[in-house]
């Protein structure tokens, strides 16, 4: 009878030690907030998030495996260098407007990570996607002749040209990329659940 009672009151502790243990991470982790002492739930918070920006978040996951699986598909690989490069570009860019790097990221909800997906898959898409089209003379010359007030001043005539020409390849490979997500998200089979 002794060693019962003692094996109860064990039972008993481990419950208690439970209970306490499961209050304390229903308390922690299923209210994101608490509100003049009302909870707003996990669960609730996810399904407001999904309404808000569910569909958005969504077609850019679906877009990213694409894109990942395209990139495997047909050999590409973007080497690590490229990507360091891309964000050192990006970082001297931010500071010759007084911003870091890091300043920036934290502005717009991103981590070093995300901003290295990004160059990634902008890279597989600019592979895969890469425009036939040439820039003109013409096409550089009504970049300068348009944007001239923003261009820097002391440029060289040489200067403004390469400035022009980058600009409007780089806008002719993202209409082309964009172009190119939007046909092989039209033509993948993807099944929302």
């Amino acid at each position: 009878m002794k060693n019962l009672n003692k094996i109860a009151k064990i039972h008993l502790g481990m419950l208690l030690v439970l209970l306490v243990a499961g209050g304390y991470a229903y308390y922690k982790y299923w209210n994101v907030a608490v509100v003049n002492g009302k909870g707003i739930s996990r669960v609730e918070y996810i399904k407001t998030m999904e309404r808000a920006g569910g569909k958005q978040t969504l077609d850019q996951m679906v877009q990213e495996k694409l894109i990942l699986e395209e990139g495997v598909k047909n050999n590409i690989s973007i080497d690590k260098t490229e990507i360091e490069t891309e964000t050192k570009k990006i970082e001297e860019r931010l500071k010759a407007q007084g911003q870091t790097l890091d300043s920036a990221l934290k502005l717009s909800g991103m981590t070093k990570a995300d901003l290295e997906k990004q160059i990634l898959m902008q890279k597989i898409q600019t592979t895969l996607a890469a425009p036939k089209t040439e820039i003109t003379q013409a096409q550089v010359d009504e970049f300068i002749k348009t944007y001239k007030t923003q261009l820097p001043a002391k440029a060289t005539k040489e200067e403004l040209e390469k400035i022009a020409k980058d600009e409007l390849t780089a806008q002719a490979n993202k209409s082309a990329a964009t172009a190119w997500v939007t046909e092989l998200t039209k033509n993948a089979k993807v099944e929302l659940k």
